[in-house]
């Protein structure tokens, strides 16, 4: 009896490169969708950080009768006075907590709060706020946009700012920086410096006017309070004037604008508590007018 041995036929190579090719093909048209999906689930959990923090606000101003200042100073903020943008050291402008310090407490965070000495000036060195590096303020995640790579060298970077105002131009704007007038301070807003904002001076409707948005240009950890020298600068607040998402990247135009590293636009909380996403698109002067809270506009609302 003959037995004859059944014969396998292998893949030829030409076979094998096109199972090969078509696997990429595959992977090449799912990691787009999974890399979109995923970026859903990051600006999702963007837009609720940014909620999370304007219910923050609105309970502090339950509590205390007003918005809380952008930061606390000894001069304030006041639109026919430019001291308290430039001036420092005796006789000049002093800086205390920032807004979203003082709001600990409405984060259900009283016992970081609590570590915190708000009676001395904030670079003061009982609460090291000098550097980004301070051994009290820690990372707190809900002031982090979960798209910033960059939060893996800093770990304390702030992705949420105030809104202090809008306009073609800020209400004055640091003489002693290189390029002059980068670092801009805006009173019309909510939180500015040493604002006390009710809600009855927000004329314009508290549906009309933006409290928070976002910010891909801070190089500023969350605790820190306006810098008062010679170049001073305005940490965790900025103004409506330049467009969302004009440059590219972190630096000196953190004060002048909002920005995001999601596309087409930013999220912002206007002072009701709601979250909107605002395309890069907007019409610049609707815009400028959502950060002011007292000038009338913009009529018909937010734009979609």
């Amino acid at each position: 009896m003959a037995f004859h041995a059944r014969s396998r036929r292998a893949f030829t190579l030409i076979e094998l490169l096109v199972v090969i090719a078509i696997i990429a093909v595959l992977v090449a048209l799912l990691l787009p969708a999974v890399q979109q999906a995923r970026e859903a689930a990051r600006r999702s959990a963007c837009k609720n950080n940014l909620k999370q923090i304007g219910l923050a606000i609105q309970n502090y101003e339950e509590t205390h009768g007003c918005f809380p200042p952008g930061y606390i100073s000894n001069r304030g903020g006041v639109s026919t006075s430019t001291t308290w943008c430039t001036a420092s050291g005796t006789g000049g402008s002093l800086q205390y907590a920032p807004f979203l310090a003082l709001i600990l407490p409405q984060m259900e965070m009283q016992t970081l709060y609590d570590t915190l000495n708000f009676n001395v000036p904030w670079q003061d060195a009982s609460n090291q706020m000098a550097t980004p590096n301070s051994t009290l303020i820690r990372l707190v995640a809900a002031f982090q946009c979960p798209s910033d790579k960059d939060t893996s060298a800093n770990p304390l970077y702030n992705s949420y700012f105030g809104v202090s105002g809008g306009g073609t131009a800020p209400d004055c704007s640091s003489s002693g920086c290189s390029p002059a007038g980068e670092r801009a301070f805006y009173v019309t807003g909510i939180l500015y410096a040493g604002s006390r904002t009710k809600i009855r001076d927000v004329t314009d409707g508290v549906s009309n006017v933006f409290l928070l948005g976002e910010s891909r240009y801070t190089d500023a950890a969350w605790g820190a309070s306006a810098k008062q020298d010679s170049c001073a600068l305005a940490r965790n607040i900025a103004g409506a004037q330049e467009p969302i998402n004009l440059f590219p990247g972190r630096g000196l135009h953190s004060t002048r604008g909002f920005s995001s590293f999601h596309t087409g636009g930013a999220h912002f909380a206007l002072a009701d508590g709601a979250t909107r996403f605002i395309s890069e698109n907007i019409d610049l002067a609707a815009y400028r007018q959502l950060g002011r809270r007292e000038d009338g506009f913009p009529n018909g609302g937010v734009p979609e």
